[in-house]
């Protein structure tokens, strides 16, 4: 759980402790380019899918205050394969609606930042060359961390980890998921994750630079 120690200290952290700056509120729009893996594995034989690819996300946000803001995202995790899964190339294309909170941490133009939040994901799997495919829909926990530089008030240049784990709702015998990762018991692969490292933009409507 140590992951999530940064995250929810940087939403719990108190505006007291810091100046208000107004020209930092409004509502916000972007998008970002990453890298995106996923990861997952099989408990009843080990066998692993890692594999990336290239993803994208729009965001769409409104900053409340300084420290606080909320995002309602779309992220495309690709469509990456693992070319030895099972002895056959397996592709795994993930994307997600989110909704999430952002904790803030103002330091002149910068701003470090934790992401919490919940991922709707939808999941397509298809044995490459061969006439096999699967689906799966489930609602997940989000998390990220990152930091943006604010040229001006208006724009901001954002490096972002962020992540989805797979299968937290374990107990759903129905969830496709619990085939490849948890064989329908108690214990979760900690590694099973979608995530992404991503490079983006965001700009702020209302105050001119």
């Amino acid at each position: 759980m140590r992951w999530l120690l940064l995250p929810v200290a940087l939403c719990a952290v108190s505006p007291a402790a810091f100046a208000m700056d107004p020209s930092l509120r409004g509502f916000y729009i972007g998008g970002a380019v990453g890298d995106a893996t996923v990861e997952f594995e099989d408990d009843w034989t080990g066998e692993q899918f890692d594999a990336d690819d290239t993803g994208y996300k729009i965001i769409v946000g409104y900053r409340i205050i300084d420290w606080v803001a909320v995002e309602v995202n779309f992220t495309d995790y690709g469509n990456p394969v693992d070319n030895n899964f099972f002895g056959i190339p397996l592709e795994a294309s993930y994307d997600a609606k989110s909704v999430s909170a952002i904790g803030m941490l103002p330091l002149g133009s910068f701003d470090l930042f934790g992401r919490l939040g919940f991922s709707r994901l939808d999941a397509d799997f298809r044995a490459v060359g061969f006439n096999v495919s699967d689906s799966d829909e489930s609602t997940e926990p989000l998390f990220g961390l990152g930091a943006q530089f604010r040229p001006n008030p208006n724009l901001a240049i954002r490096l972002e980890w962020e992540a989805v784990l797979l299968d937290a709702n374990n107990d759903d015998d129905d969830d496709w998921n619990d085939f490849w990762d948890d064989d329908w018991d108690d214990d979760r692969d900690d590694g099973d994750w979608v995530s992404m490292l991503s490079l983006g933009f965001t700009y702020k409507f209302g105050n001119r630079p």
